[in-house]
């Protein structure tokens, strides 16, 4: 008897392994073709195409009365927001600093009515002229550094003259 309880269990130990070595496999389709495949033409340099990505549209004012520590709704991490160029500065390290308020007569950073765009060599941007009104779509975040204390698109990953 204590044999039979020991084979059926050896049995039903097996049993799964032995189901899975018998399922079905796909081979793998042939590289060979009685056909002959036409060449690839050399790939042409896409268009550039709109983004996909969905950009919630801000005022400069929704954005900078938004308290930087406590996420709301209205938020998202992808913006765009618009306004006039007030400033353009070309930094050492490649990156194009945009001054971006709601008047093209503010003077000097009023973070209550303006933000920090940045373009990086690695998303590159035509640069805008300062007056001129754009929209910047990018990605939202508040500067803290000691001096800064403002919201920024950084960074930019499309300009709309």
């Amino acid at each position: 008897m204590r044999e039979s309880v020991v084979v059926l269990f050896v049995i039903l130990l097996a049993f799964p392994t032995l189901g899975a070595a018998q399922t079905a496999q796909q081979k793998p389709a042939s590289t060979k073709s009685s056909i002959p495949a036409a060449k690839p033409a050399a790939p042409a340099k896409p268009a550039e195409q709109p983004s996909k990505r969905v950009y919630v549209e801000l005022a400069i004012s929704e954005l900078v009365g938004e308290d930087a520590n406590r996420w709301t709704d209205k938020m998202a991490a992808h913006a765009a927001v618009g306004g006039f160029v007030t400033q353009v500065t070309k930094r050492d390290d490649g990156d194009t600093d945009i001054r971006i308020c709601e008047s093209p007569k503010v003077v000097g950073m009023d973070r209550a009515h303006c933000i920090m765009s940045k373009c990086i060599p690695k998303i590159p941007c035509e640069i805008p002229q300062v007056g001129k009104p754009i929209t910047v779509k990018g990605i939202t975040r508040y500067e803290a550094k000691v001096g800064t204390h403002w919201w920024e698109i950084n960074p930019v990953e499309q300009i709309e003259k």
